[in-house]
């Protein structure tokens, strides 16, 4: 009897516990790729801008930091569209500026990425996310600052490995 109910309580035990053990490695590997996405993003003529693409899960959100922005305002200037799950919201002050765009992943049709050949910044690829909701066709860049296709390559598969993630649930 003991060594039956000892059983049973492992089993509830691993299976309580697997949920959460299964979504660790999926929460380490977003991690990882904001981090590698943070130190690709930054431009390196522009060290006081800031480009982040959060990750939680199945909602993202890209942000836009610049410090040393070229803006003058008489007042500090905030506006904002959308809800916490989809939106965009941009705020702007003397010499600063941030923009925040969220979306979920569920809604992305596609991830692309091109070579960027702007005269007034460093050559690097740009990867193009693609969303589509109620009509509506939106796009996110974030620029990679390499000239590696390997590295960006790579980037896009496990940015298509956590869209496919989220279309699954």
């Amino acid at each position: 009897m003991k060594t039956t109910s000892f059983t049973l309580t492992l089993l509830a035990a691993l299976a309580a516990a697997t949920p959460s053990q299964a979504q660790a490695p999926a929460a380490t590997e977003q991690q990882a790729l904001m981090k590698d996405l943070d130190r690709l993003m930054r431009n390196p003529q522009k060290p006081k801008q800031e480009l982040h693409l959060a990750l939680k899960g199945c909602h993202a959100e890209q942000i836009i930091r610049d410090r040393e922005a070229d803006v003058e305002m008489p007042k500090p200037l905030a506006v904002s569209y959308g809800g916490s799950n989809s939106g965009w919201s941009m705020s702007m002050d003397k010499g600063y500026f941030e923009l925040k765009m969220a979306f979920e992943w569920a809604d992305v049709t596609s991830i692309t990425y091109a070579l960027e050949k702007d005269e007034d910044e460093p050559k690097h690829y740009e990867i193009k996310i693609v969303k589509h909701k109620k009509g509506s066709n939106i796009s996110f860049e974030l620029p990679l600052y390499t000239t590696n296709e390997a590295t960006v390559k790579d980037v896009v598969r496990r940015l298509e490995k956590v869209r496919q993630n989220c279309l699954r649930n």
